[in-house]
């Protein structure tokens, strides 16, 4: 790869589905590799959390798990 990264490239790395030649090129690149920081940063929520303020990744799917747990527990309740 002779190039940068397209806007495309990166959207395909973030979403897990990079090729061999991208996966080469980011290692070499040091531009590209802070695109491609860049933009995993702005694709994943993240918040303070605890005493010392750590930033921490959001992970969305057990806060979905917990929420569908509390209406399956609901729902028993009411039948």
């Amino acid at each position: 790869m002779l190039a940068h990264l397209s806007d495309e490239d990166i959207r395909r790395y973030v979403a897990g589905m990079s090729s061999v030649e991208t996966e080469r090129h980011v290692r070499l690149c040091i531009f590209c590799a802070q695109r491609l920081g860049d933009a995993a940063q702005r694709a994943a929520r993240w918040e303070r959390r605890g005493i010392l303020g750590r930033l921490v990744r959001i992970d969305y799917s057990q806060e979905i798990d917990e929420l569908l747990a509390e209406i399956e527990e609901e729902q028993r309740h009411a039948a």
